[in-house]
C-alpha cells in the first residue's frame, strides 16, 4: 500500500467505497422482477444437478407402488373401471399386511352403477389404513377467483381419509416442492396425501412435522435423491390376487396410481418426467426417512454473498489483472464444489446461481472501476513526472505505481545543484533574447543529460537546477547515476562553450555540488499548488557545496565539481578526487571531508 494526498488513490478506501457501491447496485438488480426471475430459474436448474450428483443408487423397499400401467389397462378394459375393482384390490393388499394405502386417483363423483359404489364404500369401511385423493383447484373470474375442491363422495370418505395431492409448479414447469398446506376456507385446513400416509404409517396422527423453513413458506423440497426408484407391481396382479410372493406388502407403505401416459398423470421433476404416484413416494420416504431438504438461512446466504464480494473486489483491487482472473474462477469452482458436497452430505441447500452472478458481477464491476481508475492513475503519474523524469522513469511509474511514496517518507538519496558562475553580471551586459536563449539551450542539454542518467528533475531556480536520484523510483546505485551525469554535464558544457563561442555569444561557466544523505521525499506544498521534491539539512548542504566551488577557484585552476565524504563513499571506485579539507556541516558539530572529483568513468 502507499500514501497519497487527496487526490491520488487511496487504495484501502476505494475497496470499501467501491464494495458498497456494488452491493448497492446488485440490490437495486434484485428488485427487478426479470432479474429476480432469472436468478430463480438457473438456480432451479443447479438444485436439479445437485439432485442428479447426489442420487444414491438403491432403489427403496419401504414403499411398493401398485401401479395402473399400460398391461393393466389393456388386460382390465377402458377406464374407468368398476369401483369393486378397487375394493378387491385393498381387500388383497390388507389381507397381505399392508400397512397403509394410498390411493392416487380422484373418486370425487358417483359412478353409473349405485351397487358398484357400495361395494367399494363396504370395503374401505372394513379398514382405517386407507388415504383416497383429494385436490385443490382455482377457478378465475374477472373480478375474484373461486377455491373448489374434488373430495371423495361421501359414500368413500365417511369411511377413508383423505388429504391433498397438489403439488407446486416451479417457473419452468418442473416439481421440486410440496405443501405442507394450502390456503383454504376450510376448518381445519386440508392435510396433504402424503403426509395422512407417512402419519399412520409412523403411527403418529395426526402429528406431522416438516423442516423449521417449510412451516414459514408453506413448501419443501421433496429429497429425490433418496431412492433410485421404488419396486413396481402392476394392478391387475393385486386385483387377482396373484403377488410376486406373500410378504412382499407386509408393514409396507402401498402407493396405487398411474403410469400409463393415457391417463395423464406424469410431472417433470429433476429426474425428468415421472408418474404423479412416483412423486408421492419420493415425498413420503423423505418425511419416513427424515431426510428433508434443508435451505440456508436468507440471512446467512446474504452474509456470505457479501463477504465473497468483498473479497472478490479485494482481489480484482490488489491484483494483476491476470492474476485476479484466475483466483475468481478458482473461487467460483471451489464455491461450486462446496455447494455439492455440502448437499451430497447434509441435503443443506445453499445459493449457487446467485453466488455466481453476485461473484462475477463483482469481479467485471471491479475490473471496469480499477480500469477507469488506474487510466486516471496512470494521467495523473504522468502529468506530475513528465516535467521530473525521463520517460522511460514515466514508464516505471505507471507500471508500478506501488513502488511510488508521494505522501513523504525519509530515505537516502544524491541531491544534485549546478548553477551558472556571474549570471548576474552576464545578463546584464547582453540582451534579454540572447540571455534567455543561450540558458534554454544550457538547460535544455543539461535535462536531458539529468533524464539520460536517470536522474528526476526537482526545479530551476533561474539558471540553478536541482535534481535528484533514488526518488521517486528507489535507485541502488543512486551515488555513481548521480556523479557520472554531473561529469557528462561538464564534458557538454565544453562541447556549448565552442558552440557559443563560434556564435559569438558570451561564454559562461558551471559549479557542481552532489551530497548523499536521508531527506524528506514528497509531493510537498499548499492545497493549492504541490511539487514533488526534498527537504532536510543535507538538501542545502548539497546546495551549499555547489556555492563553495568558487572558494576553491582561482587565476591558475578552477574548481567545478564538489561531493560531499557520504557521497565520496559510495563512489570511490568510479572516479578520481582531489581532497578540499573539511567543512563544517548545518546542524552537526563536526566537520566532514570534501573532494573534488578529477575525472569520472562514465562506462554504466
Amino acid at each position: 500500500m502507499f500514501k497519497t494526498n487527496k487526490k491520488f488513490y487511496l487504495l484501502d478506501k476505494n475497496i470499501i467505497i467501491f464494495f458498497i457501491v456494488t452491493i448497492f447496485l446488485f440490490s437495486i438488480l434484485f428488485q427487478f422482477q426479470s432479474f429476480h426471475n432469472f436468478i430463480s430459474k438457473y438456480e432451479n436448474i443447479l438444485i436439479d444437478l445437485r439432485f442428479r450428483f447426489t442420487q444414491t443408487s438403491i432403489q427403496s423397499e419401504d414403499i411398493i407402488i401398485v401401479d395402473i400401467d399400460a398391461s393393466s389397462i389393456s388386460k382390465l378394459a377402458l377406464w374407468p373401471w368398476p369401483r369393486s375393482y378397487w375394493g378387491t384390490a385393498i381387500k388383497n393388499l390388507n389381507k397381505y399386511g399392508a400397512s397403509v394405502i394410498g390411493v392416487d386417483v380422484l373418486f370425487d363423483a358417483k359412478s353409473l352403477n349405485h351397487e358398484e359404489d357400495v361395494s367399494f364404500s363396504n370395503s374401505l369401511s372394513l379398514y382405517d389404513n386407507v388415504v383416497l385423493a383429494s385436490r385443490k383447484y382455482i377457478e378465475k373470474r374477472e373480478q375474484y377467483e373461486l377455491e373448489l375442491w374434488s373430495t371423495p363422495i361421501s359414500l368413500f370418505s365417511q369411511h377413508s381419509h383423505f388429504g391433498f395431492v397438489n403439488f407446486p409448479f416451479d417457473r419452468d414447469g418442473i416439481i421440486r416442492k410440496s405443501y405442507t398446506t394450502l390456503s383454504s376456507n376450510q376448518t381445519p385446513p386440508p392435510i396433504s396425501f402424503d403426509a395422512l400416509i407417512t402419519s399412520l404409517h409412523s403411527k403418529q396422527y395426526p402429528k406431522i412435522t416438516y423442516p423449521n423453513h417449510a412451516i414459514h413458506s408453506k413448501t419443501y423440497y421433496i429429497n429425490f435423491c433418496l431412492s433410485k426408484g421404488f419396486k413396481r407391481i402392476p394392478f391387475f396382479l393385486i386385483l387377482e390376487d396373484r403377488p410376486p410372493y406373500p410378504d412382499l406388502f407386509k408393514d409396507k407403505i402401498v402407493l396405487i396410481g398411474s403410469s400409463d401416459p393415457s391417463l395423464n398423470d406424469l410431472y417433470f421433476t429433476p429426474f425428468g418426467l415421472i408418474p404423479g404416484v412416483d412423486l408421492h413416494a419420493y415425498n413420503i420416504l423423505t418425511s419416513l426417512q427424515k431426510s428433508h431438504v434443508i435451505q440456508a438461512s436468507s440471512f446467512l446466504s446474504y452474509l456470505f454473498l457479501l463477504v465473497l464480494s468483498f473479497l472478490i473486489i479485494f482481489i480484482v483491487m490488489r491484483s494483476h489483472g491476470f492474476v485476479s482472473f484466475v483466483l475468481t474462477i478458482g473461487i467460483l469452482i471451489a464455491y461450486s464444489l462446496f455447494c455439492v458436497i455440502l448437499f451430497n452430505y447434509t441435503y443443506l441447500l445453499i445459493p449457487w446461481a446467485m453466488f455466481i452472478v453476485g461473484i462475477l458481477f463483482s469481479f467485471i464491476a471491479s475490473l471496469i472501476f480499477k480500469l477507469i481508475f488506474e487510466e486516471k492513475e496512470k494521467t495523473y503519474i504522468r502529468n506530475i513526472f513528465s516535467q521530473y523524469v525521463s520517460p522511460e522513469v514515466v514508464n516505471k511509474l505507471i507500471m508500478s505505481p506501488k513502488a511510488l511514496t508521494l505522501g513523504g517518507e525519509k530515505k537516502e538519496i544524491t541531491i544534485f545543484f549546478s548553477d551558472i558562475r556571474s549570471f548576474t553580471s552576464l545578463s546584464e551586459n547582453h540582451p534579454p533574447e540572447l540571455i534567455v536563449s543561450q540558458l534554454n539551450d544550457y538547460l535544455d542539454a543539461m535535462t536531458l543529460c539529468i533524464f539520460k542518467w536517470k536522474g528526476t528533475l526537482d526545479k530551476y531556480v533561474g539558471d540553478e537546477i536541482m535534481a535528484i536520484w533514488g526518488a521517486p523510483l528507489d535507485q541502488a546505485n543512486h551515488a555513481k547515476l548521480a556523479v557520472q551525469c554531473a561529469w557528462e554535464q561538464l564534458l557538454i558544457l565544453k562541447q556549448l562553450q565552442l558552440k557559443w563561442e563560434q556564435e559569438g555569444k558570451p561564454i559562461f561557466d558551471i559549479g557542481i555540488g552532489i551530497n548523499t544523505g536521508h531527506v524528506i521525499v514528497g509531493n510537498i506544498g499548499s492545497s493549492k499548488h504541490k511539487d514533488f521534491t526534498v527537504i532536510g539539512d543535507d538538501v542545502n548542504y548539497a546546495a551549499r557545496l555547489e556555492g563553495i566551488t568558487r572558494d576553491f577557484s582561482n587565476d591558475t585552476h578552477v574548481c567545478r565539481f564538489i561531493i560531499s565524504d557520504a557521497t565520496y563513499q559510495q563512489v570511490s571506485d568510479i572516479c578520481d578526487v582531489k581532497p578540499l579539507g573539511e567543512i563544517p556541516v548545518k546542524g552537526k558539530e563536526n566537520t566532514y571531508p570534501i573532494y573534488e572529483v578529477t575525472h569520472v568513468n562514465l562506462e554504466h
